[in-house]
């Protein structure tokens, strides 16, 4: 254990790990209390439009996947992909998160956050299949690492979201927290990862 913990690739995954997450925890806990009461959204309607943003997710991460194997196959390096990735990924998502700040109508917060996880989708070709390239015997094992420490999200962005409305009762400064969180994910991830074997 102290060996993956001590490589600076797995902990450049953590992180990563990490950010996505807490994005995607603000998002499923909180994106229905925002579009009621910040959008106006009559409760019965919350449901159906709280979903369009993963249902983009869910139907643009095969889409990413499939972008990052060619880009691998046209001769790239797997770092190269790996960041160039998850800088699409990262970036595009704080940007959109940024943008929903300045909108007060149902449906340019949705379709920001619509777009927002298009981008937030080609992480699937960054951080998330990157414990195979610095890992192949002990993929199994780093996810489980990484996973752990991207469940802390679900307390912790969680509350902290709560934390911000109670004390600020701004939505805008949620965004812009859950924005800043993926930022420092991207730049990490830029620094520290490597799509090149780690571990034999």
């Amino acid at each position: 254990m102290r060996q993956f913990l001590r490589n600076k690739a797995l902990w450049a995954i953590i992180v990563a790990h990490f950010c996505n997450n807490w994005t995607l925890y603000v998002i499923l806990s909180w994106l229905p209390k925002y579009v009621n009461d910040d959008l106006g959204v009559p409760f019965a309607s919350v449901g159906l439009i709280a979903m369009l943003p993963h249902i983009t997710s869910f139907l643009c991460l095969n889409i990413a996947g499939n972008i990052a194997d060619r880009l691998i196959q046209r001769g790239n390096s797997v770092t190269y992909v790996r960041k160039l990735m998850q800088t699409i990924g990262f970036g595009g998502l704080a940007t959109c998160l940024f943008l929903i700040t300045t909108v007060n109508d149902v449906w340019s917060a949705i379709g920001l956050l619509c777009l927002g996880k298009l981008f937030g989708a080609a992480g699937i070709g960054g951080h998330s299949v990157n414990h195979m390239d610095i890992g192949p015997k002990y993929a199994g094992t780093l996810m489980g690492i990484t996973n752990t420490f991207a469940t802390l999200p679900g307390i912790v962005a969680v509350y902290v979201t709560g934390y911000i409305l109670q004390v600020t009762g701004s939505w805008d400064w949620v965004f812009i927290t859950t924005a800043g969180v993926t930022l420092f994910g991207m730049v990490f991830y830029l620094i520290f990862a490597s799509g090149e074997k780690q571990f034999d």
